[in-house]
C-alpha cells in the first residue's frame, strides 16, 4: 500500500511498512485513530461550513469545530466526510463545496507519511512532563510534503497533529529523512520556535479564540452517519 491508497483505509493509523520498526504513534496503534497534518486555511473552510451548518457552542461557549480532523478513526473516514459535505453544498453553496474539495486535495498531499521524516528525540526538556509532550528515546514523525518540504512541527505524544518544537540538533537524531527536511531544519533553516519553555501567552484559552474539538469533528448527525 502507498500513501495515496491509504486515504481509502477505514481503520488507522496508517504507518508505512518501512516505518513499522520505529514504534511510531503507539497510542493510536493501541486505541485506533489517525493523525493529520493540515494547512492554516482549514480554519477558514471550517468557518464557511459553520455558516452553512449553524454555529454550535458547548456549555462553556466554545465554538465546536465541524471539520477539524480530531478523533477520526482513519483517513478514509475523514476524507469521506469532506466528500459528503462537498456534495451536500454543491448546488446550494458551490463556493463552499469548491473550498472543501481544494482543502481535501491539499491535505492529501500533506499526509503522505512516506514523505514524512522520522526523528528520534534524544533531549530531556519535556521528558516525563505531566503534559504529554515528548519522551526521550522515542521516534516521532515530522510531517511535510514533497511539494513543500519544510519543517511543520512534531507529532508529539498527543498524536493529534504537529506542534512546533525547537529544532535543536542536540535534541534530535534523524532516522529517516526522504526530503531532507529534517536535516535542513536541524541545520538552522527551519521557521520555528527557539525556546523549550511554554509560557501563558502561548496558550489560547478564550471561547472566541479557539474551537472545541469533538471526536469525529463534531459534525451534524446526518454528515457523521454517512
Amino acid at each position: 500500500m502507498d500513501g495515496y491508497r491509504a486515504f481509502e483505509m477505514r481503520t488507522g493509523p496508517y504507518i508505512p511498512e518501512r516505518h513499522l520498526g520505529y514504534g511510531l504513534l503507539p497510542e493510536l496503534t493501541a486505541s485506533g485513530g489517525e493523525v493529520f497534518s493540515y494547512p492554516a486555511e482549514l480554519n477558514e473552510v471550517d468557518g464557511m461550513v459553520i455558516k452553512c451548518e449553524g454555529d454550535k457552542r458547548d456549555e462553556r461557549g466554545y465554538r465546536v469545530s465541524r471539520i477539524m480532523p480530531y478523533g477520526f478513526g482513519s483517513y478514509g473516514e475523514y476524507f469521506g466526510l469532506l466528500a459528503d459535505l462537498a456534495d451536500r453544498y454543491r448546488e446550494s453553496y458551490p463556493e463552499v463545496a469548491e473550498a472543501i474539495e481544494s482543502l481535501g486535495t491539499k491535505m492529501k498531499l500533506m499526509n503522505v507519511k512516506e514523505d514524512w521524516s522520522v526523528v528520534r528525540y534524544v533531549g530531556s526538556q519535556f521528558d516525563d512532563d505531566v503534559i504529554p509532550h515528548l519522551t526521550k528515546g522515542r521516534c516521532y514523525y515530522w510531517p511535510c510534503s514533497r511539494e513543500n518540504p519544510v519543517y511543520e512541527g512534531v507529532v508529539d505524544n498527543e498524536e493529534f497533529t504537529s506542534y512546533m518544537y525547537p529544532c535543536d540538533p542536540e535534541s534530535w537524531e534523524i532516522v529517516e529523512d526522504p526530503t531532507g527536511m529534517a536535516a535542513r531544519a536541524l541545520a538552522g533553516e527551519a521557521d520555528t520556535i527557539s525556546v523549550w519553555v511554554i509560557t501563558p501567552d502561548m496558550i489560547v484559552s478564550g471561547p472566541e479564540d479557539c474551537a472545541r474539538l469533538e471526536p469525529g469533528g463534531g459534525v451534524s448527525d446526518d454528515a457523521a452517519n454517512r
